[in-house]
């Protein structure tokens, strides 16, 4: 065989692996239904989780919790005077599409009905009804957010 066309042979193969890679990468990532894709929840233990409020950022973190094979999300946020907001990545009402949420600056935006919600209003229990980011109880201890497994538990159906 000519050594030219084993070159040109790998090259090419190469190329379409590389190629191939990237498109799957970019459907993947297309596939979410947020900025980034859900990480596993942090420092956890059999009651609780424990978020560093140093960890938080003016950029929503999405995080997820396993519970019975149920991937139960939710995201954490700091507004833009330091303020943390933590929400569950599902809304009161439109739930059973199981879009979520994304950011757009300072708002998060429901991928399913397209409502927008400053960052600053969340995290409080929704009184008006609609769309809403789903209220997730939290305390801050120590600068430290904890979130009760239990009221992740609570909306698991949401999932």
């Amino acid at each position: 065989m000519n050594k030219n066309i084993i070159i040109f042979g790998i090259a090419g193969i190469v190329a379409i692996l590389s190629i191939g890679g990237y498109f799957v990468l970019s459907m993947k990532a297309n596939d979410s239904n947020h900025n980034t894709i859900p990480v596993p929840s942090p420092y956890q233990n059999q009651t609780e989780i424990r978020i560093p409020v140093s960890d938080i950022s003016t950029t929503a973190t999405f995080y997820f919790y396993d519970s019975n094979d149920v991937s139960i999300r939710y995201f954490v946020v700091k507004d833009s005077q330091g303020n943390v907001h933590v929400a569950f990545d599902a809304c009161d009402v439109c739930y059973e599409a199981k879009k979520g949420y994304k950011q757009n600056d300072d708002v998060m935006h429901c991928i399913n009905c397209g409502k927008e919600f400053p960052i600053t209003s969340i995290g409080v229990e929704n009184t008006a009804g609609g769309c809403w980011p789903s209220y997730l109880p939290i305390r801050i201890d120590d600068n430290t957010v904890v979130i009760k497994i239990s009221d992740l538990k609570a909306k698991s159906y949401m999932f």
